[in-house]
């Protein structure tokens, strides 16, 4: 059974839901991606989170008091390909950072429309190149939710292309697995959809891919090699139409004989684990438990 504050969440998600000129929408983001992004004042004194400057590309650090290079978390946050890091995503990492005693590196990545795919790509692998040279692939996990999901398969199958060291684990929080968004199943549950806007996301998604054919695996990972990866876990709810993709995902594996850890949460909306309900605090134990093992 959900729990009452999950069903509050959903209620307010659907409630503050716009609907939006894409066009214009994708306009402003170009303006806004064009300034540099900076975590909010209150929340880098909050939870400590300092800036690397000896990277390329803006990546913000959150350290945990004790034991933290022992674990690495590489995070790659949501936001269509389009937005910056919202205030979720901080309390979200500092939870990780704490509970799990890690390091995380969340890297604000190049985005759309003002930088296609590779962009992004290039970005993530001079933060892992990086991280590589700190500590071993055995103690590194990269993570991400929604497109930040996508993106973190996407470059674990990259890696694998390039004959390069995988994390232990690859953690994918709704992930966003087909940049079309065209299934039938999709399309059905566009209307009951609390969260996401269908068309902002098929335009965002074509921006990123840029020259890129939309089957790509570098932005449609469900349709990359899923062979010789890191471990792969994958969290999704049944209130998102990201769904079906995630079970195609499932089903995949299944076919191609490759063990994954496949987390189905009834009734729960895009990203639920980076919410203040409490089937977000069992996932976050479920994701310490799996890094740990």
């Amino acid at each position: 059974m959900r729990s009452i504050r999950s069903f509050l969440v959903e209620l307010l998600l659907k409630m503050t839901k716009r609907k939006m000129n894409v066009h214009e929408f994708m306009e402003e983001r170009r303006k806004s991606n064009s300034v540099p992004y900076e975590v909010p004042v209150k929340l880098k004194h909050k939870y400590n989170i300092t800036k690397d400057q000896s990277l390329p590309v803006d990546t913000y650090i959150l350290k945990s008091n004790t034991q933290s290079d022992e674990r690495i978390v590489l995070y790659l946050p949501g936001g269509g390909f389009v937005e910056q890091p919202l205030t979720w995503h901080w309390h979200f990492l500092n939870q990780l950072t704490e509970q799990l005693n890690c390091t995380v590196y969340a890297s604000v990545y190049p985005k759309a429309p003002n930088y296609p795919c590779m962009d992004a790509i290039a970005c993530v692998l001079s933060i892992y190149q990086h991280i590589l040279k700190i500590t071993k692939p055995q103690n590194i996990t990269i993570m991400g939710d929604s497109a930040g999901g996508g993106l973190t398969l996407a470059f674990a199958q990259y890696l694998a292309e390039q004959g390069l060291p995988q994390p232990k684990d690859i953690i994918l929080l709704s992930p966003w697995l087909d940049i079309t968004l065209s299934s039938p199943e999709v399309i059905t549950m566009i209307d009951d959809e609390p969260m996401l806007n269908w068309d902002m996301l098929v335009e965002a998604g074509k921006l990123y891919a840029g020259e890129l054919p939309l089957s790509h695996y570098l932005v449609s990972p469900l349709h990359g090699e899923i062979k010789d990866l890191g471990k792969i876990s994958l969290f999704i709810g049944t209130h998102e139409f990201f769904l079906p993709d995630a079970r195609k995902f499932k089903e995949k594996a299944a076919r191609q004989s490759v063990d994954i850890n496949y987390i189905e949460y009834p009734k729960m909306n895009h990203v639920f684990p980076v919410f203040p309900i409490p089937e977000a605090k069992k996932a976050l134990k479920q994701i310490i438990d799996i890094i740990k093992s």
